[in-house]
């Protein structure tokens, strides 16, 4: 297995293995266009952290993506890349108004007033559904963290479900995240942020 930052033009092969590890997923009912689109935009970001998992066939089966500076990261995204997310706004306003909505806000998912986003924030981890449970997301982690701390972060940041969701979040509680607090995100989704000290990798 080979560990690498994933390239600006790999960003469909990042969108259809989201697709295939999110099904039931906001993002991904949000269709496969705007999912290229979104990690299009995130792999030409300056403040984006992206690595990959490569098989022995050169076939990308896991990613993790995320950004060194989670306040407003996402706002920033949209800004540098006004027109590709406009149309994408525009075909979900045709075809799901409501989605529209919840999107916009969700964007900032600081939910108290003591949560400031002065932290590197985890935004996705997806792997292939035939090769989870060979450790892939905590490698891919570990690398995460690791490209994090280099590039100054004191803390890395994530949000996970509340409700069903036991096994992802003991996977996180394993690799060293705690929970910070417990917020709803519109329109009514519990949600966990969990945060970690780089300082005690």
């Amino acid at each position: 297995m080979i560990y690498r930052e994933v390239k600006k033009s790999e960003y469909k092969i990042l969108a259809d293995i989201h697709i295939e590890a999110f099904k039931d997923f906001f993002l991904t009912s949000l269709g496969k266009s705007f999912l290229r689109t979104y990690y299009k935009a995130s792999l030409k970001s300056a403040e984006s952290i992206a690595i990959c998992a490569v098989d022995d066939e050169n076939k990308i089966i896991g990613f993790i993506i995320g950004c060194i500076q989670s306040k407003g990261y996402h706002k920033r995204l949209m800004k540098q890349n006004l027109l590709m997310f406009l149309y994408e706004g525009f075909v979900i306003a045709l075809k799901k108004p409501k989605a529209l909505f919840r999107l916009a806000n969700n964007l900032d998912k600081t939910a108290i007033i003591t949560d400031d986003g002065n932290y590197a924030e985890l935004l996705s981890i997806g792997v292939s559904p035939e090769s989870k449970g060979a450790g892939i997301g905590k490698e891919m982690i570990k690398r995460f963290e690791e490209e994090a701390k280099s590039r100054r972060c004191l803390t890395i940041a994530l949000t996970t479900d509340y409700e069903n969701n036991e096994t992802v979040l003991e996977f996180y509680k394993r690799n060293g995240y705690q929970i910070f607090y417990v917020f709803t995100s519109y329109p009514n989704r519990k949600m966990y942020k969990l945060i970690k000290d780089l300082n005690i990798i």
